[in-house]
Formats: C-alpha cells, structure tokens, sequence
C-alpha cells in the first residue's frame, strides 16, 4: 500500500474511532443524567424520584389499641395517615398526584368505613351506598393487586392448631417518614 494511502487510511481510522468516542460519551452522559419532567401530560416520571435513607426502619407487627374501627379518635387517626389528602404537588403547575402509599391507606380506611356501616345496619339501597359499594369494591381489588405486587418473602411463624395463624414480629421497612416529610413540602409549596 503507498504511504499516502496508508496515512489517509489511518486518518480515516483515526477519525471514525474518535467520532464513535465522542458519540459514546455524549450518549453516556444524556443517558445517565437525571431527566427533568414538565408535568404537564404524560410528561412525569412513573415513580416519585424520592431519595430514601439509607437506614430501615423496624418495624414491630402486633395488635395497637389505636386506629379502632369505630371510634371517633380510630377515624381522626385514619385521616391524619394521610395529610391533605395523600396528594402531592409537583412541577410548576403544582400538578396533583398520590403516591401508592396513600391510596392503600385511603382504601384501607374506606374498608373500615364499609366494615363499620355494615356492622352497625346502616345499609340502604341509596345511590350513596351504590356508589361506596364500587369505591369498596375498588379499595379492596387494588389492595390485593398491591399485595401481589409488592410481596416479599420475609418467614413468619406460624403457631396455633388445629386453626393455623401466621404471627410476624418485626418487619424491615424503608423510613416512610421521609414520603411523609416530602408531600409535606410539596404542599406547603404549593400553599395548598
């Protein structure tokens, strides 16, 4: 091969490896880099990009004298499980969203709301019942799926027979104070 066409072939050489370099690190870097959402549309992140402690919390699992089913203080504590709402607020507009936490939680209240209606004999055939019979009927759907959805595989012992019961002692769990803290900043920005 002549000298000249072996120095343009190693300059060609050269300047494809350095395109395919520079192309490498352009896509490296825009792949990688936090992505910023408008919220606005369809433009928002699937999950809140919450940045959690890296401590657990344990949590003890037993039978609480608090969130009774039918006492007024049970029913304050339901609703104060989930402040505002359970919405948050994010991007500019101050768009709504709730976080799945909330949502069970909600739904575990109208649970107990149901629970108790039932229980007492309130039960009518007026649209109002209608309409908590399908929020009911949603809480309950949605939490089982959310059950499945985020199972894992802690062992709990099993004691009792001939009726066996599972009886779990402590859980690890992330900080949910942190989600708690964070809605709270959202709403106190957008002064809701």
């Amino acid at each position: 091969m002549p000298q000249s066409r072996q120095t343009n072939f190693y300059l060609v050489a050269l300047f494809f490896i350095a395109g395919l370099k520079i192309s490498g690190i352009v896509w490296f870097q825009s792949a990688f880099r936090p992505r910023t959402h408008t919220y606005l549309g369809n433009d928002y992140p699937r999950v809140w990009p919450v940045k959690w402690p890296e401590n657990q919390v344990l949590i003890p699992v037993h039978d609480t004298v608090r969130y009774q089913l039918d006492t007024d203080d049970g029913a304050a504590e339901w609703g104060a499980s989930f402040p505002g709402k359970g919405l948050l607020y994010l991007g500019e507009q101050c768009r709504p969203f709730s976080i799945s936490m909330f949502h069970q939680i909600r739904c575990l209240d109208t649970l107990r709301r149901a629970f108790v209606d039932v229980r007492s004999h309130n039960t009518t055939t007026s649209r109002q019942d209608t309409i908590n019979g399908e929020l009911t009927r949603h809480c309950l759907n949605y939490l089982r799926q959310m059950v499945f959805c985020r199972s894992h595989s802690y062992l709990d012992p099993v004691l009792g027979y001939p009726i066996p019961n599972a009886h779990p002692d402590t859980d690890q769990c992330r900080d949910w104070s942190t989600l708690y803290e964070e809605v709270r900043r959202t709403q106190q920005r957008c002064h809701v």
